[in-house]
């Protein structure tokens, strides 16, 4: 995405789960083409038989009580924020518009959502990557962030920053250094050491796969994370934005970029309650989802800051809206090219905080 931290196009397709789901992808900011795809809501009267079907919000929800409960042929898996949202399965042979039905009519519910699928995009690999001129641009100052005098004042941060996106190559000579460790697990011993529900996650998680390996097979988080935080001043590489960072994985787009809206809310969740205090999400699509913006609001609530791509329409966001940029309590960031304009793809507008180096970006 185009912030401070990196813009870089990704496109969300529907994920690889949904056997007979309709969606248009949601998507993801590339580099270069950067196309923001919208996504239609999923056709309730086509049968689902894959996972993460619903997303429903219970009333003074007991998570024991609820979690592994069967009701109308649906059943409830695991609590996705604090504030009574779960992720429910819609069992075979059941539509997603009667499971929904059911779901609204009982009384304990306050509401309930499909669950959608988000996909990327890989990065471009166009030669004109050649040098990062959104640090420092020698030919016109004003089109840069001015890395250098920042870096004057410090270089480095002890403020974690998870991206949610397609996993990080954590092994990377330029990334390995500056990746998140959670101090409170003990890795390969197959225990849940600091009781967070997940099992040796030293570098957080992968909720597409759901395993404790959040690697990236993509390409796209490897590339935002280099944007924010490649070790500096190491002779290798290049430099990131802060020299020496904590960068926390969290993986919710696969291999093909697929991934599903209650991943993402999970992967806030697993942020905001592992110490996070900055998420970078170059993902976006779709209409406004109540459970994405709860996660969202609870993770502003704790101190965070949540910064999302503006979108890549050339479109204004204050009357056509692009989500989760639009999101209450967001930092909507557009994109602006190496001579200081606004990118001709770039949306803009009153719901657009900030517009930062966005168009061929070297990480």
């Amino acid at each position: 995405m185009a912030n401070l931290f990196s813009r870089i196009p990704l496109v969300l397709n529907r994920r690889r789960d949904y056997k007979k789901t309709a969606s248009r992808p949601l998507g993801m900011e590339s580099l270069e083409a950067r196309q923001l795809m919208a996504v239609d809501s999923l056709l309730i009267s086509q049968e689902l038989r894959g996972d993460n079907d619903l997303l429903v919000q219970f009333r003074a929800a007991d998570p024991v009580a609820l979690t592994g409960q069967t009701f109308a042929g649906s059943k409830i898996q695991r609590q996705l924020t604090d504030d009574g949202w779960f992720r429910v399965d819609v069992g075979a042979g059941s539509t997603l518009g009667q499971a929904l039905e059911a779901f609204q009519n009982r009384p304990d519910v306050i509401q309930a959502t499909p669950d959608f699928a988000i996909t990327a995009q890989a990065i471009p690999n166009d030669p004109s990557y050649a040098s990062l001129w959104g640090l420092s641009n020698s030919v016109l100052s004003s089109a840069d962030i001015n890395a250098d005098k920042a870096w004057d004042y410090g270089t480095s941060t002890s403020v974690i920053t998870a991206v949610i996106d397609t996993g990080i190559d954590y092994r990377h000579q330029d990334l390995a250094a500056n990746i998140w460790n959670n101090t409170d697990e003990i890795g390969g011993n197959g225990i849940d050491d600091d009781r967070n529900g997940y099992v040796d996650d030293i570098r957080g998680w992968d909720f597409a796969n759901n395993d404790n390996d959040p690697m990236d097979d993509n390409g796209h988080g490897t590339h935002v994370a280099g944007t924010i935080g490649a070790r500096g001043n190491n002779g290798i590489g290049i430099s990131g934005v802060a020299w020496s960072a904590s960068i926390m994985p969290l993986k919710f787009l696969d291999k093909d970029g697929a991934g599903a809206l209650s991943d993402a809310i999970e992967a806030i969740h697993y942020a905001r309650t592992n110490g996070a205090k900055v998420i970078n999400a170059s993902w976006g699509g779709g209409g406004f989802n109540a459970a994405l913006q709860s996660a969202i609001t609870q993770f502003r609530n704790a101190g965070g800051i949540f910064v999302a791509a503006a979108g890549n329409e050339n479109s204004n966001n204050a009357t056509t809206p692009v989500f989760p940029a639009n999101y209450s309590g967001v930092i909507s960031v557009g994109a602006s090219t190496r001579n200081d304009a606004l990118a001709n793809f770039s949306n803009y507008g009153t719901n657009v905080q900030i517009v930062a180096p966005g168009q061929s970006i070297l990480s």
